[in-house]
């Protein structure tokens, strides 16, 4: 018997040996649910570009065959969410690549508060290290010497020592409280080559939020992107915002911002080509503000989300049965374009004993899939299902591709039933 063969066995197995299924369907989708329209054959398994042997391809890992299920109890206040809110931070900080010729002339940076952390990398091997002692800063009418105006020049080793990504040969430096803020010209008569010029504005009350309104989307699907800046808690309104999507494989597509009324720019973004190396999308955004006097606040973000292809879906039924004396089974259909390594997950809810619908158990199985009708089996086992009894909901329900680690499937609520 191959192993093919040991697997269907397997999952086939683990519902036979239960007892009279009954077979419902799916409820449909709602308007945050992510389901898949159509299928679409996955790109052949590519090398992995490492970033820790850089320039290094490596073989994708092998995807493991056979099966797996597992459930445990969930405690009745769990806090389950089936539909993760996506990651926006505030952020204070912009970057600016600049020439040697730029660097010679001085480089203007805008400040909107006092204290802001500057750094200064060689973007290219020809780039000069720059030192303390070799920048000047002009500020409010006067000139000083890099060492002079900064407070702090940080160590590049004890930068690194602290978790912050420092590139060799970086100046750190953060300017004397007292310099204030405003326009700021960093001069370097020095530099060769070309650099990053980073500014950091911790003690600054302006942020800008680049938030998306989904965290993972299917090729094809639509992302919006909503990029706003505040004052402390008050809005304030962006002047222009510019910015790019790049895909895990390098490609970059210019993005097109939208004014609103608000005071807020958006746009929309709508992946159509998979990536050919596995990893999150970006979204870099530019900003420009203003102060309220005058004086020009410039910020960037960057957000990251998840794209799938979507070479398999739920295909809408599913079967439930007593496992052994307690424990529940539910068999999902699943329509398999492209073999892989897929795996199905959820919650189940029940009726505590005052007769709320409360979370009981978590469940998920793994199994190797080839193209066709396939099924994943969730067994709720007996020990966790204690304290919850029927009518029951399946919650939070996930079609997964393990392989791509990405998510091709998923349903706030996906299934209603009473006693298997």
């Amino acid at each position: 018997m191959n192993r093919r063969t040991l697997a269907a066995g397997i999952v086939a197995g683990l519902f036979a040996s239960s007892s009279f299924a009954t077979t419902h369907a799916l409820l449909p989708a709602a308007p945050n649910d992510m389901v898949p329209l159509a299928l679409q054959a996955a790109p052949p398994p590519a090398a992995i570009r490492t970033t820790v042997l850089v320039g290094v391809d490596v073989p994708r890992p092998h995807a493991e065959h056979r099966p797996v299920s597992v459930s445990w109890a969930l405690p009745a206040d769990a806090p389950v969410n089936p539909l993760p809110q996506p990651f926006a931070r505030a952020s204070r900080e912009y970057w600016t690549d600049v020439s040697a010729t730029e660097m010679q002339r001085g480089v203007e940076l805008p400040l909107s508060a006092p204290g802001a952390v500057i750094r200064v990398s060689p973007s290219d091997p020809k780039g000069g290290r720059l030192d303390a002692a070799t920048v000047n800063v002009r500020i409010h009418g006067q000139t000083l010497a890099g060492e002079r105006a900064a407070s702090t020049v940080g160590d590049v080793a004890a930068l690194r020592a602290t978790g912050m990504a420092v590139p060799d040969a970086s100046l750190v430096m953060q300017l004397r409280p007292e310099l204030g803020a405003g326009p700021m010209t960093l001069q370097a008569p020095s530099a060769s080559g070309r650099y990053v010029v980073h500014v950091f504005e911790p003690k600054s009350a302006f942020t800008v939020t680049a938030k998306a309104d989904r965290d993972d989307l299917l090729l094809g699907q639509r992302l919006h992107l909503r990029v706003a800046m505040k004052d402390g808690d008050r809005p304030r309104p962006l002047q222009s915002v510019g910015g790019f999507l790049r895909a895990p494989d390098g490609r970059t597509t210019l993005l097109d911002y939208r004014a609103s009324t608000d005071g807020s720019f958006s746009t929309d973004v709508v992946p159509v080509q998979p990536s050919s190396t596995p990893g999150l999308w970006e979204l870099h955004s530019f900003t420009i503000g203003d102060d309220g006097q005058g004086h020009a606040v410039r910020r960037d973000t960057t957000s990251v989300f998840a794209v799938a292809t979507p070479d398999a879906k739920l295909s809408g039924t599913a079967d439930t049965r007593r496992a052994g004396r307690r424990g529940i089974d539910i068999a999902l259909g699943v329509t398999v374009d492209s073999a892989s390594r897929f795996a199905v997950s959820g919650v189940l809810y029940g009726r505590d004993a005052t007769g709320r619908m409360v979370p009981g158990a978590y469940a998920q199985s793994a199994a190797w899939l080839t193209p066709g009708e396939r099924q994943l089996v969730l067994r709720f086992e007996p020990s966790s299902l204690a304290g919850i009894g029927a009518p029951y909901e399946l919650r939070d329900l996930r079609l997964q591709d393990q392989p791509a680690i990405s998510l091709v499937e998923r349903r706030a609520l996906a299934l209603r039933f009473d006693r298997p």
